[in-house]
Order: C-alpha cells, then sequence, then structure tokens
C-alpha cells in the first residue's frame, strides 16, 4: 500500500465521514478500539488529523487503520455489483502487466500503464465519482504505482479507454 500524504488521508476521512456522518464514522472507530477518548472531535479535519498520527497515514498496523479500511471498503462495496467486480478485475490484470514481479512500473510501459490507470479511474469513477476513485487508487497502489499516479493525475482522470476493437486492433 502506498503511504497517503496529509491531504490524500485528509480528503479520505472527509470521503467517508460523507458518507457516513461524523457522528457514525467516529462511533464505528470507538467500537473497533481505534480511538481512546470517547469525546468526539469538533470536525472531520480534526478526526483526520487524529486518526493520521494514530495510523501513520494508513502505514502503522493499528485498530485505526483497519477500521478505515473496512469502512471504505464497505462504502464502496455497497456500489459494486458483481458484474462491475468481474470488470475492475480485468482491469486491474491490465495495471499489473505493467509491473515488474516486484510491483514496480516497467518504465517502458508508461503508455500501458497510463491507459490502464485511465480505464481503472473511469470504472470506479461511474460507480462513485472522480474523487473517490483516485482515492481507492492510491490506497491500492504500491508505492512505487503511487508516485506515478500522482505525477500524472491530469492525465489518468482525464483518459478515456479506447474501445475493445481498437485494442484488439494492436
Amino acid at each position: 500500500m502506498a503511504q497517503l500524504t496529509q491531504k490524500e488521508f485528509d480528503d479520505l476521512i472527509l470521503r467517508l465521514t460523507d458518507h457516513l456522518t461524523l457522528a457514525r464514522f467516529h462511533e464505528h472507530l470507538l467500537k473497533a478500539n481505534a480511538l481512546v477518548s470517547r469525546k468526539r472531535p469538533p470536525n472531520a479535519r480534526a478526526l483526520a488529523a487524529q486518526l493520521y498520527q494514530l495510523s501513520a497515514g494508513l502505514r502503522r498496523e493499528h485498530p485505526a487503520r483497519y477500521a478505515i479500511e473496512v469502512l471504505w471498503q464497505d462504502m464502496l462495496s455497497a456500489q459494486v455489483t458483481e458484474e462491475h467486480g468481474k470488470t475492475l478485475e480485468v482491469l486491474t490484470e491490465r495495471v499489473n502487466a505493467c509491473l515488474t514481479d516486484r510491483l514496480d512500473v516497467i518504465p517502458e510501459k508508461g503508455a500501458d500503464l497510463l491507459a490502464a490507470l485511465g480505464a481503472y479511474h473511469q470504472a470506479v469513477a461511474a460507480l462513485t465519482n472522480d474523487d473517490v476513485a483516485y482515492l481507492e487508487m492510491l490506497m491500492r497502489a504500491t508505492v512505487d504505482v503511487a508516485q506515478f499516479l500522482r505525477e500524472h493525475k491530469d492525465e489518468i482522470v482525464t483518459v478515456k479507454d479506447e474501445p475493445a476493437a481498437v485494442r484488439n486492433e494492436e
């Protein structure tokens, strides 16, 4: 998993609180023993700052990390049908085809990776929105792929997948 920046982490928490409400999100965190104090922070940004410290931006093994990951996946799974899941698996295989066994980006496959990530983003964004799709990609990305994502964010977010017939001609 990639290391999320403070801003990316804040965006992630804001999306979760938009989905669940701050009160329900806080309650889930308490039930997961992710927080010590029952006192609810005044807003989502304050809670995000606290959670970032506890989980080190989702890098540290901590109940906060696991609770956030579970709640994020619950939010996404509500939108993904079995058919969508199969499509996302195929798109994931396209991304993985551009990586080494150590999950580093193969430099000569940069254009293919850009197209594959764009298609994956487009598929997830169709179920949610652009911001959620980008955060989902970052959460699943290796460090090398996350760096590629950040460097090419504007291109990836605007890429439209080629029709299958065009890909098959190559």
